[in-house]
């Protein structure tokens, strides 16, 4: 399977970097790059071939990866559409790495050993799995081995059975028009039920409404798969 790739980074060096990874290996195609953060995504829009990974190289931050993140979900709006999303960067600190996975990014590499480390990791994602390097890994794993249960759904209680039956569905990265279809209702009637429920949420949007139900553990679990021979 030959994997298209778009990157987008403002920062030379790392860019540098990624495009002579990606260019000794014939299994990628790397169709553009944007160097200028939101704006210079537009030009994922004009290019012929669709992207089925983009790198978010060295972010400066996590409101970057957002702001990117947003973009990329503006620009597909239909999500069997999107193409996948994987951080690298030297920035390993947890609450960045949080960040990235609350807006739905499918994998974070920090401190890349080895080229074949990048590449394993584009494969995985692109197959659909989530990729991040052995140390995050780790650390996720100690943290979620030792959770005793599931945070209580503290702000929830004013929503109905529908409305966090709809609301786990949301989490879970489904559009108004597949729960529709899963919960055998008409789309203007699920657009109904999440504008009462961004306001019994008090939230305007629909990222911060999925950042909410994950932090209250709603929504399926991401398979995580790291790269081999790290």
């Amino acid at each position: 399977m030959e994997i298209n790739l778009f990157v987008v980074s403002d920062n030379p060096v790392a860019l540098a970097g990624l495009e002579a990874i990606i260019d000794q290996d014939k299994r990628f195609t790397l169709l553009g790059r944007a160097v200028d953060g939101t704006d210079g995504l537009r030009c994922l829009e004009k290019t012929e071939l669709q992207p089925h990974v983009i790198i978010l190289g060295e972010p400066s931050s996590k409101r970057t990866i957002c702001e990117n993140v947003q973009q990329i979900v503006s620009t597909y709006r239909h999500e069997k559409s999107r193409p996948k999303m994987i951080v690298v960067s030297q920035n390993d600190d947890d609450d960045v790495i949080v960040a990235a996975l609350r807006v739905g990014v499918n994998g974070y590499i920090s401190r890349i050993r080895s080229a074949e480390e990048l590449i394993h990791s584009l494969q995985i994602v692109a197959k659909g799995g989530a990729a991040f390097s052995p140390t995050i890994a780790a650390r996720f794993s100690r943290y979620f081995s030792t959770m005793q249960s599931l945070p209580e759904l503290n702000g929830f209680s004013d929503l109905t059975s529908r409305e966090l039956e709809i609301l786990k569905l949301l989490a879970g990265g489904l559009g108004n028009q597949q729960i529709a279809r899963r919960l055998f209702l008409a789309e203007k009637t699920v657009r109904n039920y999440v504008s009462r429920i961004f306001a019994k949420l008090e939230v305007h949007d629909r990222a911060t409404a999925v950042v909410l139900a994950r932090d209250a553990g709603l929504g399926g679990p991401t398979e995580v798969l790291v790269p081999q021979g790290t």
